[in-house]
């Protein structure tokens, strides 16, 4: 992936992270055509930081921050980033992860160090989370879950914790796997300071993300919100040992809430360890007895998956033949289908969507229109983009 407009992309993150604009504003600003493109909020300054963008508290702090020496080595900064190999992407750009794409509040912007392509394989991927003072019992369940599905390629998620998460993360790496740490701090840190080697193996064999930008020091307020981009990346979360108010259990939590099936792998009830795992199992949560069963459930995901795009295929082809054959019994959302399949790849204007689809001109031109009112597409540079909210 190449490292596309990353000035602009960590000023838009030192933006949000000075509380100058928040991502629901930057998202608004984008849809109301205020603003063409995050980047524009770099390119831009001086029509953007004004009175009819900002709140006056939000203007205090950027002419607090213009006029710091800060800004005026906002460039030695992104020498600093490019030096560590550090990569930025958007929620506009179309190399951004589709497996986040689908939920609520995900990041703006994500930074990546690594192996960038795992988000784009089509490799089932698992979060392995649990304390960070296991016992015995935790140690070895999550070698032997962690090290069972890297040989059956299946790409290990988890947080570079001490505990469970590092053990997670090496016994994969120990077995030839790939693995995705999720940091709650820049990439240039290394957090736990104790997980630098762990950390450095990660970069060359896997990879690390982080929504927030280098320079950022792991605070606790951190941690759970970075629990939301473990779940997304993942088909299922694991648990394989969780006391009972553990940070964990939001892993759990937005599993749920994102639709994702949690496994949980039974342990003592007489260990201050396992009762987060059994408040779970009372909740619903799949037992895991042997990896075995987190290969099953995902094979069945995988096999879901084809089906629907085999018939997500047989789809088109037939909408394809109608286009050609009987064109004038298209309906408004065939229309519409046919066009927002086109704009999943790239932003196109009204020509080459008639020339692309096959479909008449009049008929885009109209459904266009509707589209854009009801702002699920977006007109930038005399292109149609699809609109991410």
């Amino acid at each position: 992936m190449e490292n596309k407009n990353l000035k602009e992309k960590l000023f838009c993150s030192l933006i949000m992270h000075k509380k100058i604009m928040n991502g629901s504003q930057i998202r608004r600003l984008i849809a109301d055509k205020k603003i063409e493109s995050m980047d524009s909020i770099c390119q831009e300054q001086d029509s953007i930081f004004t009175e009819e963008m900002l709140s006056p508290e939000q203007l205090e702090k950027w002419r607090e921050y213009r006029n710091s020496a800060a800004y005026d080595r906002f460039d030695e900064y992104v020498e600093y980033v490019l030096k560590r190999n550090i990569q930025a992407v958007g929620m506009y750009d179309e190399d951004y992860p589709e497996c986040l794409k689908p939920y609520p509040n995900m990041p703006l912007i994500l930074y990546l160090r690594g192996d960038a392509s795992l988000l784009h394989q089509k490799k089932s991927k698992v979060s392995i989370v649990g304390t960070r003072q296991p016992s015995a019992y935790g140690r070895r369940v999550t070698r032997e879950f962690a090290k069972a599905l890297a040989l059956r390629d299946v790409v290990i998620v988890s947080g570079l914790a001490r505990g469970v998460d590092g053990i997670a993360h090496q016994s994969c790496l120990d077995a030839g796997g790939k693995t995705i740490a999720v940091m709650p701090c820049g990439l240039d840190t290394v957090y736990p300071g104790d997980h630098l080697q762990l950390f450095q193996e990660i970069e060359q064999k896997g990879l690390l993300i982080s929504e927030l930008m280098p320079g950022t020091k792991a605070i606790r307020q951190y941690f759970p919100a970075r629990n939301r981009i473990l779940s997304a990346l993942s088909d299922c979360v694991l648990i394989t040992e969780a006391g009972q108010n553990s940070g964990t259990l939001h892993t759990a939590n937005f599993a749920a809430a994102h639709g994702k099936e949690v496994f949980v792998i039974p342990g003592t009830i007489y260990s201050d360890t396992s009762k987060g795992n059994l408040g779970l199992m009372k909740d619903g949560a799949q037992i895991a007895s042997e990896p075995e069963d987190l290969l099953a459930y995902l094979a069945g995901a995988v096999f879901f998956r084809e089906i629907e795009e085999i018939k997500e295929e047989w789809r088109m082809h037939l909408l394809k033949e109608k286009i050609e054959q009987h064109p004038e019994e298209l309906t408004d959302d065939e229309i519409r289908l046919v066009i927002m399949e086109l704009l999943v790849a790239q932003g196109l204007n009204a020509d080459e969507i008639v020339r692309e689809s096959g479909l008449a001109y009049e008929a885009v031109s109209m459904e266009l229109g509707k589209l854009e009112l009801e702002g699920k597409i977006t007109n930038e540079n005399e292109k149609y983009i699809l609109t991410i909210r």
